[in-house]
């Protein structure tokens, strides 16, 4: 009799589920570490990628699947395994039967004594998969939400800030791999000899500007050392915050929340290409990810910046008034717009998270408009879809100054004519995950005007 086998991905997959269960971690490190000590072929990266993110990513709903017909608590590892088997059977392309055959050989050699279970409980599933998910997705929110592996909350917001049919593209999009954007960095070697590095990743120019190019697979495989130098890894609409900043030579910028740099870099690399060096001034509010950027900017010799240590919303206690030409206000936020990247993230975030971090975007955004010089500019960004931390912070913000000091200001030639449709009716930026495209990125431009 043939005996079916846990392929090479699936065992892969496992074993990062159990990590980023143990550890409470993001999956892509996690996944990235395994995939190097696995050396699996491209196809099973692939796969095992596919499955990962797609189990973490619909994981609540998978658990609602299995809770009909397991009884009781499962034992941690076992309950990876079934909900592997459950998310093919469920979101995957694979035959019922052949989901049951590998959860239950997974189950078996993890925990013998639990094949039985996993057998009954799969069949059972596997028994209704075929009417999944078990109402009408075009009329039943909750439906919705299982088909689209996000909690219903989630599902309420994004269809209230977006829309019917915007929405239903980012729901319909929530379980696949994001594409994989790169942004090359000037300032460690020239474009030429940076595309050769990733010929193998068939690179490709995308917006918003000459320097951002979409990778047809992964580079990781075979990225060496010196890359690190070369480029990184930056969602392409993440990239429109600095292109929309369009800093000049020797205006005075402040980047607040720089985190690992990846907008400082944009920011000077947009200054470079129009000729010269900016003044930039990076604030980060943790010590240790403060000397992590001074290091990564060094290494990578990027000039004109300077790091300090110091908090967002009292920059009136760092600098002196009208410091800057220009505020990058790269705002913390919910992160409902990047999903797709840490997929896990749906199911720990809660639903007051987007209202209390509104609350600390506005303390920040009043904090920023108090360093910046008439005529100057406040750019804010977020990488979240929720209305409450984009279009209302700032119309919250603007009301706030009722002679008229801060007006918004429409982004008209700065977003790229691929993105239209990523123009909101204010003329800010508002972008959100589609099938293929880039992720939820929120621009808005607010200029002092006395």
């Amino acid at each position: 009799m043939h005996q079916v086998t846990v392929a090479s991905a699936r065992r892969t997959a496992l074993k990062v589920l159990a990590r980023v269960r143990k550890d409470d971690a993001f999956s892509g490190p996690v996944l990235a570490a395994q995939l190097a000590a696995d050396s699996l072929t491209p196809e099973d990266t692939a796969l095992a990628t596919r499955l990962v993110y797609g189990v973490l990513a619909s994981q609540g709903t998978l658990d609602e699947a299995l809770r009909r017909y397991a009884r009781g608590s499962l034992e941690p590892r076992v309950a990876d395994a079934l909900r592997l088997a459950a998310f093919e059977m469920l979101f995957g392309r694979t035959p019922p039967y052949a989901a049951v055959d590998q959860g239950v050989e997974a189950v078996r050699g993890l925990r013998p004594q639990a094949a039985g279970l996993a057998n009954a409980v799969l069949r059972r599933l596997a028994e209704v998969a075929s009417d999944f998910p078990w109402g009408d997705p075009d009329t039943d929110r909750d439906a919705l939400a299982r088909f689209s592996a996000h909690p219903r909350w989630i599902v309420d917001v994004v269809l209230e800030s977006l829309g019917q049919v915007a929405g239903r593209q980012m729901l319909d999009c929530g379980t696949e791999p994001a594409p994989v954007y790169v942004r090359l960095d000037p300032f460690g070697a020239d474009s030429a000899t940076t595309l050769r590095s990733l010929a193998e990743a068939s690179p490709e120019v995308h917006p918003p500007d000459p320097d951002c190019f979409r990778l047809g697979r992964p580079a990781a495989a075979f990225r060496s050392a010196h890359d690190d130098r070369c480029w990184f890894a930056m969602d392409a609409a993440a990239q429109m915050a600095p292109h929309v900043c369009a800093p000049e030579p020797s205006v005075d910028i402040l980047d607040v929340g720089a985190g690992r740099g990846n907008k400082t870099i944009c920011l000077q690399s947009i200054a470079a290409r129009c000729g010269g060096t900016a003044t930039i001034t990076a604030l980060e509010i943790h010590e240790g990810k403060a000397a992590a950027l001074r290091d990564r900017l060094d290494s990578a010799s990027v000039p004109g910046v300077r790091t300090l240590v110091g908090d967002g919303t009292r920059l009136d206690s760092l600098f002196a008034p009208d410091a800057f030409d220009l505020v990058l206000l790269d705002a913390p936020c919910s992160g409902l717009g990047t999903l797709r990247r840490y997929p896990e993230k749906r199911w720990r975030l809660d639903e007051g998270t987007p209202a209390r971090m509104a609350a600390l975007q506005l303390e920040m955004l009043v904090s920023a408009s108090c360093v910046v010089r008439p005529g100057g500019r406040v750019v804010y960004s977020t990488c979240s879809i929720d209305s409450r931390e984009n279009e209302a912070v700032v119309r919250a913000f603007t009301g706030a100054f009722g002679g008229g000091e801060w007006t918004l200001e429409p982004l008209r030639q700065l977003i790229p004519a691929e993105w239209s449709a990523f123009r909101d009716v204010s003329g800010s930026f508002r972008s959100w995950p589609t099938s293929g495209g880039p992720d939820g990125h929120y621009v808005a431009t607010l200029r002092r005007t006395a």
